[in-house]
């Protein structure tokens, strides 16, 4: 396992760059810990996989049911 430092270019952007972290992280593909200038890491709250029940409701909410399939449902909505 490799260990990267991602930096903002743009401070405009970090909130992007921390939305694709994140959703990286919630799909299990990374570990993402944020550093403090205290030199302190701190790991963000683990995600816990939804139950297929969860992800029905989020698709039933989004209501993308009627135009999507399940599984372009899931993709569009990260799950």
């Amino acid at each position: 396992m490799k260990t990267y430092r991602v930096k903002a270019v743009r401070e405009t952007e970090e909130n992007l760059v921390l939305d694709i972290l994140q959703n990286l992280q919630r799909k299990g593909t990374i570990v993402f810990e944020e550093e403090h200038p205290d030199g302190k890491s701190y790991r963000s709250k683990e995600a816990t996989p939804a139950t297929e029940e969860q992800v029905q409701e989020i698709i039933d909410e989004a209501e993308l049911g009627p135009y999507y399939s399940e599984q372009e449902a899931k993709n569009i909505l990260h799950l």
